[in-house]
């Protein structure tokens, strides 16, 4: 069985923290509505599935050929954290985003998430190795999977279209990426832990 539950904490870390998925959603929810945005979730869940399970299938075949692609894949999923994290304390373009992306389908949304480098960083870095083990524990964990993301969704489709529609005073998208920013490191320490 899987040992180690903290895994749930970064998984809630990478959903939550502003990325191309989440500003998608956001901006939906701010010109297309609530309602039609909801909708658009199970699309964010296929792209994650697919992109999880495709870099996941690429590190079992290459295991045993290349046994350091793990490490490196370990190594390089830390990196793009701590460069996420620096470049959300930096960056506040969630507006911007909003303003370019005015609609957004499924197709869309799918393409976007599939290409999200989160899920390298899902399949290297935070499921637990004893995912790979058994038809059990992958759908343990994709289950809690399922049930991380919806939440994270729908903070995006809400929190975003309200910060996008300026109607909290004090909350501002450069706030909300510096919280982001911390939020991540804080959550993604027991991962960095357990690599080491």
């Amino acid at each position: 069985m899987i040992e180690n539950w903290l895994f749930i904490a970064a998984m809630l870390a990478v959903l939550l923290i502003p990325g191309p998925t989440n500003a998608l959603l956001a901006s939906s929810a701010h010109h297309q509505g609530v309602i039609k945005t909801f909708a658009l979730v199970p699309a964010q869940l296929f792209g994650y599935l697919y992109g999880i399970s495709i870099w996941a299938l690429l590190i079992h075949l290459t295991l045993p050929i290349w046994p350091l692609l793990i490490d490196i894949l370990h190594i390089a999923s830390m990196a793009y954290v701590l460069w996420l994290a620096f470049h959300l304390w930096k960056a506040s373009h969630l507006q911007n985003h909003s303003q370019v992306h005015r609609t957004l389908s499924p197709s869309q949304l799918f393409i976007s998430t599939l290409k999200n480098p989160k899920t390298i960083l899902f399949a290297a870095g935070i499921f637990p190795i004893e995912t790979w083990d058994s038809y059990l524990h992958y759908f343990i964990v994709i289950g809690i999977f399922i049930l991380c993301l919806i939440p994270c969704a729908l903070f995006w489709i809400y929190w975003g279209r309200t910060v996008l529609a300026g109607k909290l005073k004090g909350v501002s998208a450069d706030r909300l990426y510096k919280g982001s920013a911390l939020f991540l490191i804080l959550c993604m320490l027991p991962v960095v832990v357990r690599f080491f």
